[in-house]
C-alpha cells in the first residue's frame, strides 16, 4: 500500500495518478522572509541570538556549544541539530540531559517564531498567491524550471497525458506555516469543476520552456486532475510541544529504550509507520530548500533506494522508474555544480555506490535572479 488512490475518488474520467511528493526545508522559509522584507529570518544564527536576547539558560549544554563554536570560528556553530549530534557522538550517556535541553528550546523557539511569522505576513503571501495563481503555477508548470538538456533525460514528461491525476503530497520540514500558506488551492486561483460538462480542474504544462526535439511538444497542456496535501512531520509552529529538534535515527540500537533512540527524529515522528510506505509508489520526488544534511538521512536513503528501480503501477497502467529533482540555491556561500549536488545527495543518503541511481537525479541551480515556477515567493515573480 502506498498513495491514496484518487482515481477510485469520484472523477469522472481519470487516467494515470502521478504520485509526486515534495520535501521542503528551510530554505523557503528563508526565502518568502526575504522576499517579504522581514527583519528576521528563521536560521539557527538568528535564533541563537534570540536566545542571547531572552537570557536564556548559559548551562544549557546545547547553548554552551554552540558559544564554543562560534569562538573558535566553526562554520555550522549555530546548527542546533548537527551539534546535537556531535555531543552525542562524544558522550552517548548525555543523552538523557541533550533530551532535556532540546526540551527546554522547544517553546523558546516556538516564540522565535512568532516573531520571525507574524499574520500581517501570512495575509501578505496568501494574497500574493491567491491573486497571481502562484500555486497552480507552481504545480503546473515546474518543469519549465529544468534545462532543456535536463528536460530532455527526464522520463517524467513522457509519461504525462491527459486526464492523468497528480498527487502532490508536501512534505515540509519546517514549522511554520508559510508553505502550506503558499501552496493552498484557495477559491480564486483553483475551482474543484470549472467546467460545464466535464469534471477536470487542472491544466499541467507538459513542456513549458518550449524544448525541442523532447518527449511532449513544445507547449503542450494536458487537461488533467490534481490533488495536494501538506504534512509537517516535525511538528507545527502552532503546537510548541511538537517541535522535533534531534538527529536521525542510529543505524545500530540497544533495544527500544535506546538513548541515542530517543534523540532521533524518525522515531519521534514514527517515519516507519506514517511514510514508509509511501516510497513505494512515488513517481518523482522534488527537494527545495533543504541543506540535505545527515540529520534527515531517513528521508533522503529511502529516496535514494527507490531511484533507478523498474517499477510498475499496481494495475500494471505503465511503466516507471522513481526520479528525483532536486532545487539547489547558488546565491548563497554553498556554490555548487550540478554534478556536486548529486553526491552531497547520495552522501547525505549514505548511499556508497550510486551508479545505479545518478541517472535518475535532475539538479536545477539557481539564484535570486533566476525566473522559476516552483514555489517563487518572489513578489517581482509573475
Amino acid at each position: 500500500m502506498g498513495h491514496r488512490e484518487y482515481r477510485a475518488s469520484g472523477f469522472d474520467s481519470p487516467g494515470n495518478q502521478h504520485n509526486i511528493i515534495a520535501f521542503v526545508g528551510n530554505g523557503f522559509d528563508v526565502q518568502a522572509l526575504s522576499d517579504y522584507g522581514s527583519a528576521v529570518d528563521t536560521r539557527y544564527v538568528s535564533f541563537y541570538h534570540f536566545l542571547k536576547l531572552r537570557s536564556f539558560d548559559e548551562g544549557n549544554p546545547i547553548l554552551q556549544e554552540m558559544e564554543k563554536l562560534r569562538e573558535e570560528g566553526k562554520e555550522d556553530w549555530s546548527d542546533v541539530e548537527g551539534v546535537v549530534a556531535d555531543l552525542l557522538a562524544r558522550d552517548p550517556w548525555r543523552a538523557t540531559d541533550l533530551s532535556q535541553a532540546l526540551r527546554d528550546m522547544q517553546g523558546e523557539f516556538s516564540e522565535f517564531l512568532s516573531l520571525a511569522v507574524p499574520s500581517d505576513l501570512l495575509t501578505a503571501l496568501g494574497s500574493d498567491s491567491m491573486d497571481r495563481s502562484l500555486a497552480v503555477g507552481s504545480l503546473s508548470g515546474f518543469l519549465g524550471d529544468l534545462e532543456p538538456e535536463v528536460y530532455r533525460r527526464m522520463g517524467f514528461p513522457g509519461r504525462v497525458q491527459n486526464f492523468d491525476v497528480y498527487n502532490f503530497l508536501f512534505v515540509n520540514f519546517n514549522y511554520t506555516p508559510l508553505l502550506d500558506d503558499f501552496v493552498y488551492l484557495d477559491q480564486k486561483q483553483f475551482d474543484p469543476l470549472p467546467y460545464r460538462t466535464v469534471d477536470r480542474n487542472f491544466v499541467f504544462k507538459g513542456n513549458p520552456s518550449e524544448v525541442a526535439n523532447a518527449h511532449v511538444r513544445p507547449g503542450d497542456t494536458f487537461s488533467s486532475y490534481v490533488m495536494t496535501d501538506v504534512v509537517h512531520p516535525h511538528g507545527h509552529q502552532s503546537i510548541p510541544r511538537s517541535l522535533l529538534f534531534g538527529i536521525d535515527e542510529p543505524v545500530r540500537t540497544a533495544g527500544n529504550q535506546d538513548r541515542g533512540l530517543r534523540l532521533a527524529k524518525p522515531f519521534w515522528a514514527q517515519n516507519e509507520r506514517r511514510y514508509k510506505h509511501l516510497f513505494a509508489d512515488t513517481e518523482l520526488y522534488i527537494i527545495f530548500g533543504c541543506s540535505l544534511g545527515e540529520s534527515d538521512r531517513w528521508w533522503w536513503r529511502h529516496i535514494a533506494e527507490s531511484l533507478g528501480r523498474e517499477r510498475s503501477t499496481d494495475d500494471e497502467r505503465f511503466e516507471y522508474r522513481p526520479e528525483l529533482i532536486i532545487y539547489w540555491f547558488n546565491g548563497g556561500s554553498s556554490v555548487l555544480t550540478q554534478g556536486e549536488v548529486r553526491e552531497k545527495f547520495f552522501s547525505a543518503a549514505g548511499l556508497d555506490d550510486p551508479s545505479d541511481a545518478a541517472e535518475s537525479v535532475h539538479v536545477v541551480l539557481y539564484d535570486d535572479s533566476t525566473e522559476r515556477a516552483w514555489l517563487n515567493t518572489s513578489r517581482a515573480a509573475t
